[in-house]
């Protein structure tokens, strides 16, 4: 097969990515950015949390199960920024409600949301192994050790509908733990362009917001700067293609939780009218952790 003189060299194209990467994380305070680190990518998305139950893949058997996943959305459930990626479910952040935990409010016994699918030792047990962020907020638990507790307690989560808006999930993006496979994943641009997954509204002439517009032009390689543009639209824009990059300022929408697991952000973006948020984060390591 005779190569396609158009395609740009692997070792041209991996610099050519670096440098934009690195236009983008200029912009931001850099403070997330260490020599040896390991970088993480999650994504949160409130139309994921919408139609999340009943749902096969939150099984014990997969939550741990640490192989990376592409997760199975139905025809109808528009979920923003999923395109292409693949999850590790394991790793993931499962968000309880603390009313759902403790049967209390609409979980309660004259509340109209129960009976509840657990008891309150398995409420007791969540609370035990995972983080709550803030006193009286959700309680977040890593997938690996939701497992275990179902596993444990015989909670079947998978099949119950009621649980919506009650437990949602941060989700882990698969990456191999360096900060370019984290931009990589968090931008779509894992491979050639060629493999890149198409993102909805990016046939359109992509113009950034300042000053993202600017800053990208310096990026020699079209296709590159044409994504990463589509991937750096004004709040307005982005309400309905494409998504806002936040840089480091503020945690994108529904990832704030990830801050309580010690993570610092180095970059973000946002999807929709806030409804979804994709994070770039240098985990927390034990000599930054307690």
């Amino acid at each position: 097969m005779t190569a396609d003189p158009s395609a740009p060299a692997p070792a041209r194209f991996d610099a050519v990515l670096a440098g934009a990467f690195a236009v983008l994380l200029g912009g931001g305070s850099g403070d997330g950015v260490e020599f040896g680190a390991q970088y993480a990518v999650f994504h949160a998305d409130d139309s994921l949390d919408e139609f999340l139950f009943p749902n096969a893949w939150c099984r014990a058997e997969v939550l741990a199960d640490p192989a990376p996943r592409e997760l199975p959305y139905g025809e109808d459930e528009y979920v923003l920024g999923a395109a292409g990626r693949r999850f590790l479910p394991a790793e993931s952040l499962f968000r309880f409600d603390p009313m759902l935990l403790d049967g209390t409010g609409p979980w309660g016994e004259d509340g109209h949301k129960g009976p509840r699918p657990f008891d309150a030792g398995f409420g007791a047990a969540v609370r035990a192994v995972g983080v709550e962020p803030e006193e009286g907020g959700e309680v977040l638990v890593r997938g690996a050790e939701l497992a275990a507790l179902l596993t444990r307690y015989g909670v079947e989560l998978a099949s119950v509908g009621a649980l919506n808006g009650w437990l949602g999930v941060v989700l882990r993006v698969d990456c191999d733990g360096t900060l370019d496979d984290a931009m990589r994943a968090a931008t779509f641009t894992t491979g050639t362009p060629a493999e890149w997954a198409g993102l909805p509204g990016e046939d359109r002439e992509p113009s950034a917001a300042d000053p993202w517009q600017d800053a990208l032009a310096v990026v020699p390689d079209a296709a590159v700067r044409r994504r990463l543009r589509h991937l750096s639209r004004s709040a307005r824009d982005a309400r309905a293609y494409g998504a806002r990059y936040r840089a480091a300022e503020t945690w994108p929408a529904a990832t704030e939780s990830l801050a309580a697991a010690g993570h610092l952000l180095v970059a973000g973006w946002e999807f929709g009218e806030c409804q979804a948020g994709t994070a770039v984060v240098r985990l927390a390591g034990p000599e930054r952790t307690g």
